[in-house]
Formats: C-alpha cells, sequence, structure tokens
C-alpha cells in the first residue's frame, strides 16, 4: 500500500477538522448480527465522507427510498476504523486519538457512552477491530516500520467498554528481511485459539509482497504461542485489517477474502476466497473460490459479506484501470455474487465505483446493502438480492453529495 498517500489523506482530514473544532470519528465492521425483528421499522447510521474531506455519521429512516446528504448533518467524524456490534457504533479517531463508543438508540439518535484513550494500549493505534464474542472486542495495533515482530492486543468488555486486558503478541519477522513487516489483519476467535490474516509490505522496494496465504493462531485468550498456517492456492494477503474481509457461514466456517493484486496485498495473481472450517487450525485444502479468472479481467477481490444459503456479496476492483493504489479511490469497482457452496461468481450489473464500498456494507433482512459511489454519477446505497441474477440490484436511498460510504449500521426496532 502506498502508505505516504494514506498518511497525506488523514493528516488533512486531521487538520482540516482539527480547525473546525469539532467532534472527529472512524471505524470497521465486523459482520455482526441484527437483532431478532429484523423487519421492524428502525433507523440507520451511514458513515461517510464528504466531497470537501469532512466527515460524517448522518442517520435515515430507510436504506430503499429517500435521500441523504452529509453536508453539515449529523455528527462529524474523522479517522480510519468503525466497527458496529449489537446496539453500539464504536469509532477510532485519530484526531483525538480515542477508541470512541456510539450507543444506537432507537429514535435514531447516537449518545457518547464511553472512550478509551489508545496511547499506551497498544502500539500506534487501534488497526484491527475484532468481535472475540458478544461481551468482548479485540483489538490490534501495531508500529508501520520498526516492530521487528512485535504487536499489541488489548481486550474490551462490552457494554461497559473497558479494558481488562492488554499485552503484545508475536507476528512474522525475519531479521534478514528488515524492511519487510507485517501488518495485523482481521480475525476471529473459535474456541480457545485466535485465527488472524494479514499482509507483508516491503517498506525499502515500496510494495507488497506475498509467498503463498498465511494466517496466524494464537492461543487465546493470552495470545500466546503463535502458528503460521499456509496455503499455496495463490500469493495473496488475507483479511485486511479496515475492510470487510472476513464472514462466516450457518456452519462456522470462516472465509477470508485473499487479495492477489499487486495494488493491495498481493503480486497480480489470482484472488479469491480461502476457507478454515469450524473447529479447526488449517486452509481447507480443498477449497479455493478463483474470483479473478471467471472475471476474464485482472479483478482484484476487496471484500465479503455472507448473506445466507451459501450466497455472499464483495466488490472487486479492476487493476487494469490502475497505475497505483491510491486509484481505488476512482470508478474502478464492482459488486460480484460470490456462490461459496458452488464456486461461482457473478459479475452484478452495477455502475462502477471507489472500492470504499467494502468497508462496512449491510446485510439484513436477508439482503444486501452497500454504497455505490460513482466520481461522476449518482450515488446512492443498492439493495442486492441473493435470490436474483446479475440484475438484482436496485438503487435506494439517494446520497446527495457524492460522498464514500464507509459504514452502515442498524439501529435498535422502534
Amino acid at each position: 500500500m502506498n502508505k505516504q498517500f494514506i498518511r497525506r489523506r488523514l493528516n488533512y482530514a486531521a487538520a482540516f477538522l482539527m480547525v473546525l473544532s469539532t467532534l472527529t470519528i472512524s471505524c470497521s465492521s465486523d459482520g455482526p448480527t441484527v437483532d431478532p425483528d429484523e423487519n421492524a421499522e428502525r433507523s440507520y447510521t451511514v458513515g461517510a465522507w464528504a466531497p470537501d474531506g469532512s466527515q460524517y455519521l448522518a442517520q435515515t429512516s430507510s436504506l430503499t427510498e429517500g435521500e441523504l446528504s452529509f453536508v453539515g448533518n449529523g455528527l462529524q467524524a474523522n479517522g480510519s476504523r468503525y466497527l458496529w456490534h449489537k446496539n453500539h457504533v464504536y469509532v477510532m479517531n485519530l484526531v483525538l486519538r480515542q477508541f470512541i463508543q456510539y450507543e444506537m438508540n432507537a429514535d435514531g439518535t447516537l449518545t457518547q457512552k464511553g472512550a478509551i484513550a489508545v496511547d499506551g494500549v497498544v502500539p500506534n493505534y487501534f488497526q484491527s477491530l475484532n468481535v472475540a464474542d458478544d461481551n468482548t472486542l479485540l483489538v490490534l495495533g501495531s508500529q508501520e516500520q520498526g516492530a521487528k515482530g512485535a504487536a499489541g492486543w488489548a481486550r474490551i468488555r462490552v457494554p461497559e467498554f473497558v479494558v481488562e486486558a492488554r499485552g503484545t503478541l508475536n507476528v512474522p519477522y525475519n531479521a534478514a528481511t528488515p524492511a519487510v513487516e507485517f501488518a495485523v489483519g482481521r480475525g476471529y476467535v473459535d474456541g480457545n485459539k485466535f485465527v488472524m490474516g494479514g499482509y507483508y509490505y516491503d517498506y525499502e522496494n515500496k510494495g507488497y509482497t506475498a509467498s503463498g496465504v498465511q494466517a496466524m493462531v494464537y492461543d487465546y485468550p493470552s495470545m500466546s504461542n503463535m502458528r503460521v498456517i499456509t496455503s499455496n492456492v495463490t500469493n495473496a494477503g488475507i483479511g485486511y485489517d479496515y475492510l470487510s474481509s472476513l464472514t462466516s457461514d450457518e456452519q462456522g466456517n470462516h472465509y477470508f477474502v485473499a487479495s492477489a493484486g499487486r495494488f493491495w496485498t498481493g503480486l497480480g495473481g489470482k484472488s479469491g476466497v480461502v476457507r478454515i472450517k469450524k473447529g479447526e487450525e488449517r486452509f481447507d485444502p480443498d477449497y479455493f473460490l478463483d474470483v479473478t479468472t471467471p472475471l476474464g479481467k485482472q479483478a482484484c477481490l476487496m471484500g465479503i459479506n455472507y448473506v445466507g444459503g451459501g450466497i455472499a456479496f464483495g466488490t472487486v476492483q479492476y487493476e487494469e484501470m490502475m497505475t497505483s493504489v491510491r486509484d481505488r479511490l476512482g470508478n474502478v469497482g464492482q459488486v460480484v455474487k460470490l456462490d461459496l457452496a458452488n464456486k461461482q461468481v457473478t459479475l452484478m450489473n452495477t455502475p462502477l465505483s471507489p472500492v470504499s464500498m467494502v468497508r462496512s456494507p449491510l446485510v439484513i433482512n436477508g439482503k444486501y446493502y452497500t454504497a455505490i459511489t460513482p466520481t461522476d454519477g449518482a450515488a446512492a446505497i443498492y439493495e442486492f438480492d441473493p435470490a436474483g441474477d446479475a440484475n438484482a440490484a436496485k438503487p435506494g436511498l439517494k446520497l446527495l453529495t457524492g460522498t464514500t460510504v464507509n459504514l452502515i449500521a442498524p439501529h435498535p426496532a422502534r
């Protein structure tokens, strides 16, 4: 990844919002479940960047109709990570260097309930936000350079929102190639182990590097005794930390996005989906869903959300349309339907859009919702029906300001 570009963009946003002297926010989703009454009326919080660089968390009563503007509307926000779990939104605020908890109320409002100062809890900031169980968040952080095989972890009890334990975990590191660093990714708890993805970045050559597919397995909750499990189905990073890059099915099997693009955690090979079955400590040797080959393009899979019945939706970026990682902010992304059971890929007939649509989409009422926001066209929240064909997508809530949406989260039923 172009680290200097990311830092420049975050620094610009930080300076802009500090001048305005307002509250700031950011976040990342881990595929949580909605409360049982899915069909009841409810509000939704939508987090987005406005064209001027400002960020807001704004509320809407519907994802399928109406319109929503983010300029001067809602709670101004800044950061890099979003997570919603149960009735709360969690935000990694990079300006304040706080991890902030907001309660989503049935009337559509947000109420700040707490904040945790990240300095001294983990190195850098909370980069990987994970739901360990209904009452526990597991957050990870590491230095971008010079970590030398060490990262930090913390367990946060929710909804009380207190750090109940923290420590250091080992990550891969080779002293013979010190410029190559491992970045922590998304992960999940399965019994007494934590399984985590990630990727390698070469700071000397300023590019991704990959040799096969790797995941780290730790004893949980101690986060000790690191084991590396591997697969040779492609050369890719898995479970990118701020994208919706990890999902699970009804049987508790877990699916990681394997991004093999040279502009996203790989070398330019086949991107797709790898599986680790429930209770196992290895990649399924019989499973790889190749997404690149059937599309006939240099399609790099970026995100995935499981809907049900073996069907998931995700997003690809077309790397033949790109010259650098920053081009993902242009119209290079498109939604795909993934039949995980039969290893089939369907390209959805939707407009090209920036790939930010995979930060935190929503699955509710058996449908998939994500924002499609072309830089030169109409932006909207789209609804996707897993029972339909390539045309089973329709625009709903109009987004008036050409925004980049980072979060869609449901409030409790009214």
